[in-house]
């Protein structure tokens, strides 16, 4: 798994979607101290210096669980990220459309069709996919172009019950593409954000940008949730 500092990875997060996904590689050792002092705007306000030391206390104590849980607000209370733009996270992995269409593996995940499109020297191909229920956990970043950041042959979430997440390609923050369970629900939203797809697919899918190197794929969203 990979391993990194836990206060740089935290400082590059804001988003302006729910962050219940699954963000790997957060240090359980990691520690406040020298993180700036910051205050929400009505921090003369008792209970919310209380709410702040509060969740600082929670984060300090699980910071994989405090941002799995917590929102882009709260963590920028805690922890004094920019202000949330959009639903992407500006400079982490977020990559120009014109770049991404270059890529030597370019995905394409299209919301409206639920469909996920490969497209690579060896293999073209369309996949069924499940994204995000929306509205609450709609899959963000629809109109933008991401590098993969972290892939994980076998990856448990830390937030939903150790759930496995097989083929795991995660870009735009704490967003993943993997294989899933359920199958049945292909073709329909039925995630919590992630882009789900079918064992084989998912297999596939980590097998091509495996060979050619994360830094050689593009992800890419489209188009908008249905809400049924």
């Amino acid at each position: 798994m990979k391993t990194i500092n836990s206060t740089a990875a935290l400082i590059l997060l804001f988003s302006g979607g729910a962050m219940a996904f699954d963000l790997p590689g957060l240090s359980k050792d990691a520690e406040l101290k020298g993180l700036p002092a910051v205050s929400a705007p009505s921090a003369d306000d008792a209970a919310t210096q209380q709410r702040l030391a509060a969740l600082r206390a929670e984060a300090q104590a699980d910071p994989d669980k405090f941002v799995d849980e917590h929102t882009p607000a709260e963590l920028s209370m805690v922890y004094g990220l920019p202000p949330s733009v959009g639903d992407a996270i500006p400079g982490r992995f977020m990559i120009n459309n014109e770049a991404a269409k270059k890529a030597v593996v370019r995905l394409t995940v299209d919301l409206g069709a639920q469909r996920v499109t490969l497209e690579s020297p060896e293999l073209n191909k369309v996949f069924k996919t499940s994204t995000g229920l929306a509205p609450e956990h709609g899959t963000p970043g629809s109109g933008r172009c991401f590098a993969p950041d972290f892939m994980e042959e076998m990856h448990y979430s830390s937030l939903y019950n150790k759930a496995p997440m097989p083929n795991s390609i995660f870009f735009n923050g704490n967003i993943a593409m993997h294989a899933t369970n359920a199958e049945a629900l292909l073709g329909q939203p039925a995630s919590h954000g992630c882009v789900r797809l079918s064992k084989a697919d998912a297999k596939t899918v980590y097998e091509v940008v495996k060979a050619h190197g994360k830094a050689n794929a593009s992800i890419c969203v489209t188009g908008k949730t249905p809400v049924k």
